[in-house]
């Protein structure tokens, strides 16, 4: 089964106490906005009143697992946050939002989790080629959500990012050939994702299974005052 388009941002399930109902109004949250390899990372969410005024740790799940420290913000007096983290690597990291100890200390807080997702900047074009049979043996029609590469193994999954909007797709074909072109987009996908003026456009890639290098993780704690929770669409 071909993957729906998924919107951006993720909304986790809390570490400390499973909700199957999902995440109340008041609840601990946290949010990840997607972004580029070099541009910073959104962070926002909230922890409750309790946290208010405290200094909010955002952590990163290093591959040897253990967590670690990338940036920080001052809650509000209501307990949300907001905070930036400048990623120089793709790949997709489990954040949390822990508080300071004293607050786990007081009372039982539950610490939230998000992933944020870290793309590849790439030139993509579309293209329509609606009853031919793409060089993966897939049969294209206008429906067909997949995407053309020179060499990613056909079948495997890439998610490709694009004006807000997050669409996993298969490799089902080879190509572009352009010049400075890395994805060439069917036009179901491109039509997905809104780029089908854009004829060609800057997107942000990551194949599906590629792991977070060790070397991902640079801790630079940066204090933010920002006191509204970051929403993505």
């Amino acid at each position: 089964m071909i993957p729906a388009v998924a919107l951006c941002g993720v909304l986790a399930a809390p570490a400390r106490a499973q909700d199957p109902g999902g995440v109340a109004v008041g609840d601990a949250m946290l949010t990840a906005a997607p972004a580029l390899v070099g541009q910073p990372v959104q962070f926002g969410g909230t922890l409750g009143p309790a946290a208010g005024g405290r200094l909010i740790s955002i952590e990163l799940l290093a591959p040897d697992g253990t967590w670690q420290r990338v940036t920080t913000a001052r809650a509000a007096a209501d307990g949300s946050f907001a905070a930036t983290w400048t990623a120089l690597q793709v790949g997709r990291f489990t954040a949390r939002a822990e508080p300071a100890a004293e607050v786990l200390a007081a009372q039982s807080v539950t610490v939230p989790l998000a992933t944020a997702t870290v793309y590849r900047p790439a030139t993509a074009t579309w293209y329509d080629q609606s009853g031919s049979t793409g060089a993966c043996g897939v049969k294209l029609h206008r429906a067909t959500l997949g995407v053309a590469h020179k060499t990613l193994p056909c079948g495997s999954l890439v998610d490709v990012t694009y004006g807000g909007r997050t669409i996993s797709v298969p490799v089902i074909d080879r190509g572009p050939y352009a010049h400075g072109v890395s994805y060439d987009l069917t036009v179901a996908t491109a039509r997905a994702l809104g780029m089908v003026s854009a004829g060609r456009a800057r997107v942000g890639v990551l194949p599906q299974g590629e792991r977070m290098p060790k070397s991902a993780l640079a801790p630079a704690p940066v204090i933010s005052t920002g006191g509204g929770v970051t929403l993505t669409r």
